[in-house]
């Protein structure tokens, strides 16, 4: 109750009292009116304000006295200061250890104000005190109180912080590469596939740069992919440059998804990704609950960042250092900085969302430093590409230019172009985020303009990509070496022209064929000793060649076909396609089954022991003598090489059925190794039979037709 109330309740009593006597002493009724009317305008005439001037929402450490005192005015009616007037300062409020001792305390409670008005308190924090304390400081003559509001810290809070934040990040990354891994596997070689396929347009590589980088939640690693490819001649770089917007478009998910505040349900979510994984049946959906898993981690790891923060949103110190740092230039250069550290621009969308929640930065700043994250992350792809041939290098250079060129389009329009004093990129990003998403949450307002960002630089672009490869190639210039993958022998004119030299042509094209299938083959064992994870992917890449040379065979082949043929001309391209599809299934066998057990063994640091690696070589070398026969027979038309390779199926059988005696007997031994890979040993042997099976089909096919 301020003193107003209680002037008002002694008044009141006083009256009461009066009365009493004015009934028994009527004479003296008018002499106490009197009186009580002069007490009532003395009480309201001394009245005076009680306004708190400095300490409200100060931190400090435990143990310590606060840095800064309560500072409080009093003043008359007039607004003059009222000097030597007592205020009492009161801590109604604080957190400390039950044992009581070294509490936090005033260390003079009641003081009186100077001439100019101008009452101050210390506070000494106790060694057991946490948490908010309350300080309130009163006059008897003020009708209102002043409330100050303290947060104690641990005297280390600082490494606390520190320590907290690191953890944080470390999950926030983890989650990351998690989702990344976990997509890998669900997909398998679908990522790879899809870019190679889905990239005939401009639209299409945009779309797949989109959604494989929506998915994998990192456009570096999309961008590398790209740049892997470009440099196995699978992708034209022109193909290269819709998916990189595509991916940059993508990379601004995160930021979305940080923006529905998921983090409250980081844990849930984990639970979740957990349960599905443990649970799955299939290798796929135990991926995506794996997928899952790390999407809860990365907002577990953004939890924690923004609960770290907190003392820092309430250091006066911090907030009057941030306020200072005003300049759009500055704050998309420390975006980058920051983000050439971290390797991560949604990881940094993340944290700038999590500061600017906390209102430790203004929507204003939060912008320039996810702009300037967008070009930062260009390191990655930077370091990545160095080792891949000029066409890969400038995938690179045109990651950094497409980036660089969204920051220069929106950079006017953040201080330079303005309505009413705010930033145009400001005003319209308010306005999309209040009109489509009817909020104005700062984080959403951050993620938006993350998001439009990347959106108008591919509107932009998209239309230009001719216009801008001529560009790249005058800063990084075009080579005749440099020949992208594909066909080198058929052409659609030979149909027309000479059937007869269009059957030859596709018989150069599948012998060139034929020898990268027998070069994957024959490297297919060196993945299987191997602990490096580059070569079976290397060889994976062999096998997308394959596949780009018989979508291209094939369809000529078919084309050949619906021509008026001779009888001999009709076997011969039948038993060509025949041909094309016993080679495109041995490599689809290398790439999918073989490569598949190289990758579980080398992640799963297995080893085979020195006699079952001695037998895969043997099995390996058999099929590999066989098929290296099939393709001489098919280069020299010679019919003793095709009859051997075709009559060499039972003698792989047999080959196979010893090696697998032989390595039962080593698990009868107890031998370790053997054991633990077992399933991967009779795997692999299962899988060099069922190649040399289609060896002899194509032996077969060339010992009936030695016209081929």
């Amino acid at each position: 109750m301020g003193a107003y109330g209680v002037v008002f309740v002694c008044l009141e009593t006083i009256i009461k009292q009066s009365a009493c006597l004015i009934i028994n002493m009527k004479k003296l009724k008018f002499p106490i009116i009197s009186f009580l009317l002069f007490l009532s305008v003395f009480a309201f005439a001394s009245e005076k304000s009680l306004i708190a001037v400095s300490g409200d929402g100060q931190t400090g450490i435990r143990g310590y006295p606060l840095k800064n005192d309560f500072i409080v005015k009093v003043t008359d009616n007039d607004g003059k200061p009222a000097g030597n007037v007592k205020v009492d300062f009161s801590i109604i409020k604080t957190n400390a250890e039950e044992n009581g001792k070294d509490l936090s305390r005033i260390e003079i409670s009641g003081v009186y104000t100077d001439n100019d008005g101008y009452a101050r308190a210390k506070l000494a924090l106790g060694k057991n005190s946490r948490g908010e304390i309350i300080v309130v400081a009163s006059c008897a003559q003020a009708t209102e109180n002043a409330v100050f509001k303290v947060l104690v810290f641990n005297k280390n809070w600082i490494a606390i912080m520190l320590v907290n934040l690191a953890g944080g990040l470390a999950l926030l990354l983890f989650g990351m590469t998690f989702i990344n891994n976990s997509l890998q596997k669900a997909a398998g070689h679908k990522f790879r596939s899809v870019l190679t396929s889905v990239t005939s347009s401009r639209v299409k590589g945009l779309t797949s740069g989109f959604f494989m980088t929506a998915l994998n939640q990192s456009s570096s690693a999309t961008v590398l992919l790209v740049v892997s490819l470009v440099g196995a001649g699978l992708l034209s770089f022109f193909q290269s440059m819709s998916v990189s917007l595509g991916a940059s478009i993508g990379s601004t998910i995160t930021g979305q998804l940080v923006a529905f505040r998921l983090v409250e349900f980081a844990l849930p979510i984990i639970a979740l990704g957990y349960l599905i994984s443990f649970v799955a049946g299939g290798k796929r959906l135990s991926s995506i609950g794996d997928a899952i898993f790390g999407f809860g981690i990365l907002f577990f790891g953004m939890k924690l960042m923004s609960d770290a923060m907190v003392p820092v949103t309430l250091n006066p110190v911090f907030l009057d250092f941030v306020t200072q740092i005003q300049s759009p230039l500055f704050g998309v250069l420390a975006g980058i900085g920051i983000t050439i550290v971290m390797q991560s621009s949604g990881a940094v969308v993340g944290i700038v969302i999590a500061l600017a929640a906390s209102n430790v930065i203004s929507l204003n700043q939060a912008v320039c430093l996810a702009l300037g994250s967008q070009v930062g992350t260009c390191i990655t792809v930077v370091l990545g590409a160095v080792k891949f041939p000029r066409n890969a290098k400038r995938t690179m250079i045109w990651q950094i230019m497409q980036q660089t060129i969204a920051v220069v389009l929106v950079f006017p329009f953040l201080q330079y172009v303005s309505i009413g004093g705010e930033g145009v990129w400001y005003v319209f990003v308010k306005w999309f985020t209040k009109t489509f998403f009817f909020t104005e949450d700062i984080g959403r307002q951050i993620a938006m303009s993350h998001t439009l960002a990347a959106v108008l630089n591919a509107v932009v672009l998209l239309p230009f990509l001719k216009y801008l490869q001529k560009g790249v190639f005058l800063i990084y210039p075009f080579k005749n070496s440099e020949i992208a993958f594909g066909t080198i022998y058929i052409d659609i004119k030979n149909i027309e022209k000479n059937t007869d030299k269009a059957l030859s042509l596709s018989k150069e094209e599948i012998q060139r064929l034929g020898e990268f299938v027998l070069d994957m083959l024959n490297f297919s064992i060196k993945a299987l000793k191997t602990k490096n994870i580059e070569i079976p992917e290397s060889i994976s890449y062999k096998g997308m060649k394959i596949d780009m040379l018989n979508k291209e065979i094939v369809p000529y082949l078919a084309k050949v076909g619906q021509k008026r043929l001779s009888a001999e001309q009709s076997k011969t391209e039948i038993e060509l396609l025949y041909i094309v599809s016993d080679l495109d299934e041995i490599a689809d066998i290398i790439d999918r089954n073989l490569m598949h057990i190289a990758r579980k063994k080398i992640r799963s640091y297995s080893r085979f022991s020195n006699e079952g690696m001695a037998d895969i070589k043997k099995i390996h070398a058999a099929v590999y003598d066989n098929f290296a026969k099939a393709m001489n027979a098919f280069n020299s038309g010679d019919a003793g090489l095709a009859k051997e390779a075709a009559a060499s199926k039972p003698t792989i059988r047999l080959l196979e059925s010893e090696l697998r005696k032989k390595h039962i007997a080593r698990l009868h031994a107890n031998l370790q190794e053997s054991i633990e890979t077992s399933g991967l040993h009779m795997d692999i042997l299962d899988q060099y039979t069922r190649i040399n099976s289609l060896v002899c089909d194509i032996g077969n096919i060339l010992s009936e037709n030695q016209r081929i």
